[in-house]
C-alpha cells in the first residue's frame, strides 16, 4: 500500500494594523489670531465615525507639542513665538483607529504697534536745544516676552530720539560668548543699541558695568546709552561691600558727553535699600555718588550734571526710611526733575499714580536728579512704562525728562 504524505506549512508573520478602510478620517477647521509674538490657533478637529485622540502640533520655529484626551472639537491653543516672522505650522490629528490627517497652516507674527499716545505731547521734541533723559530699571532678564519688551523700549528711544538713557539691573549671562573687553553678546545695553541700529539706524554708544550676580546667573549692573559723543566714563563702587557674590555691592557708572553747549556728566546708580532702623549703609551710598559728582565736575567746571536710577528708596516712608531721598535733595544741590513738574508727588498718604514700581511694595523710588544750575530748566516729566501709559517692560515703570536751555 502506499502512502502519500501531505505536510503542510504555515508561516506566521507579525504585522501591523492598518487603519479600517472604511474608517473616516479626523477633519481639521483651523484659523489663528495673534497679538504681537503670541498666537491662538482656533477652530476644531473632529471625526464623524469615531473620536480624534490625539493632536500634534510642529510651530515652525523648531518647537512641537503633543496634547491627548482633550476635547479637539472647540480648539484655543497659544504659542508665543521668541522672533517675528511668517511660519508654517503642521497640525496632525489622529482619531481612535489609527487615522489621521495633516493641515499645514501658515501664520506670520510681528510685534505690536508701539503707541505714544499716552505720553504728553510736551516732552516731544521741538527744539535742538532740548534734551530727553530717561531711566528705567531692565530687571534682569526675569520679565516674561522679553523680545517684545526689548522691541518696545527701541522704539520709545527710537521714535522719541531720547538723548541720554541711565538702565539698572542691565545684565548678561555670565556663561555668554564675549563680544568684546567685559560685553557679552546677550548684554542688555548691546541688544538695546543693536535694534536702534537696526529699526532706527540710529547710533547710540553705552557704557555699562557690573557690581554682582543676580539670581547666581546674571551679571547685573548699571548702564549708560547716548547718541552723542563720549568723552570719557568710568565706573565705580559705591557700596561698603565689593564681591560680586553678595547683592549689596553696588556701582554707579559715569560718561561724560560732549553736546553743543558744553558737557554733560551721565550718572546711573542702583543704590542697596535700607535694611534696618539703623542702617547707613544706604546714606554712605548716596554720600558717594554725591562726592564723585563734585569730584567729576572739577574736571569739567561748566558741566551740566544728572544722576538717575532706582535709589531704593521712598520719600513718603516713615523716617528713616526716607532718609536716603532726603539725604541726596537735603542741601538743595540736587533737584528731582518729576517732584519739579509734580509738586504733590512726595504728599502723605502716597498716591498709586507716582509708584514708579510695583508689586508688593510699591512706592516711587527712581528718580532723574539734575544739579541744579542756571542754564538749564525742567520742561515736563512722566512715568512711562505703565500699562495706561506706553505698556509695562519692567517690574519697573521708568521715568522721562525733558530739559531745555
Amino acid at each position: 500500500m502506499k502512502y502519500t504524505v501531505l505536510i503542510l506549512l504555515i508561516i506566521f508573520t507579525a504585522c501591523s494594523k492598518s487603519p479600517d478602510p472604511g474608517n473616516q478620517k479626523p477633519v481639521l477647521t483651523l484659523n489663528y489670531i495673534s497679538n504681537g509674538l503670541k498666537l491662538t490657533i482656533q477652530g476644531s478637529a473632529t471625526d464623524a465615525d469615531g473620536k480624534v485622540s490625539a493632536l500634534t502640533i510642529h510651530w515652525g520655529d523648531n518647537l512641537m507639542n503633543t496634547y491627548a484626551d482633550n476635547d479637539f472639537s472647540q480648539l484655543s491653543i497659544n504659542h508665543t513665538y521668541t522672533d517675528p516672522a511668517n511660519y508654517n505650522i503642521r497640525i496632525t490629528a489622529f482619531d481612535n483607529l489609527g487615522d489621521s490627517t495633516t493641515s499645514m497652516l501658515p501664520v506670520t507674527v510681528d510685534f505690536i504697534e508701539t503707541s505714544l499716545d499716552g505720553i504728553k505731547q510736551c516732552l516731544f521734541k521741538t527744539t535742538e536745544s532740548e534734551y530727553l533723559i530717561l531711566t528705567i530699571n531692565l530687571h534682569t532678564y526675569q520679565e516674561t516676552s522679553q523680545n517684545e519688551k526689548f522691541n518696545l523700549i527701541t522704539d520709545v528711544i527710537g521714535m522719541m530720539d531720547i538723548d541720554f538713557i541711565a538702565f539698572q539691573e542691565c545684565a548678561q549671562n555670565k556663561s555668554s560668548a564675549i563680544t568684546e573687553g567685559i560685553i557679552r553678546e546677550d548684554n542688555m545695553a548691546l541688544e538695546i543699541t543693536r535694534r536702534l541700529k537696526k529699526k532706527y539706524n540710529a547710533d547710540y554708544n553705552f557704557v555699562w558695568n557690573w557690581a554682582h550676580y543676580g539670581w547666581d546667573v546674571w551679571e547685573e549692573g548699571v548702564a549708560i546709552l547716548s547718541k552723542h559723543p563720549l568723552i570719557d566714563s568710568e565706573d565705580r563702587y559705591i557700596s561698603t561691600a565689593t564681591s560680586t557674590n553678595t547683592i549689596s555691592s553696588r556701582k554707579v557708572i559715569f560718561g561724560a558727553y560732549q553736546i553743543p553747549e558744553g558737557n554733560f556728566h551721565f550718572f546711573s546708580a542702583h543704590t542697596h535699600w535700607r535694611t534696618s532702623l539703623t542702617d547707613e549703609e544706604q546714606n554712605n551710598q548716596i554720600a558717594n555718588i554725591k562726592s564723585m559728582v563734585s569730584e567729576k565736575e572739577s574736571w569739567h567746571f561748566d558741566a551740566l550734571s544728572f544722576v538717575c536710577g532706582d535709589f531704593n528708596g521712598n520719600p513718603t516712608s516713615d523716617f528713616p526710611w526716607s532718609e536716603g531721598y532726603n539725604n541726596m535733595v537735603k542741601d538743595d544741590l540736587f533737584q528731582d526733575t518729576f517732584l519739579n513738574v509734580y509738586p504733590y508727588a512726595n504728599n502723605k498718604p502716597a498716591q498709586s499714580v507716582y509708584n514708579t514700581i510695583g508689586g508688593d511694595l510699591p512706592g516711587r523710588i527712581d528718580y532723574i536728579f539734575m544739579k541744579k544750575n542756571t542754564r538749564l530748566s525742567v520742561v515736563d516729566s512722566q512715568i512711562i512704562f505703565s500699562n495706561a501709559i506706553v505698556g509695562r517692560v519692567s517690574d519697573h515703570f521708568g521715568v522721562i525728562t525733558k530739559v531745555t536751555f
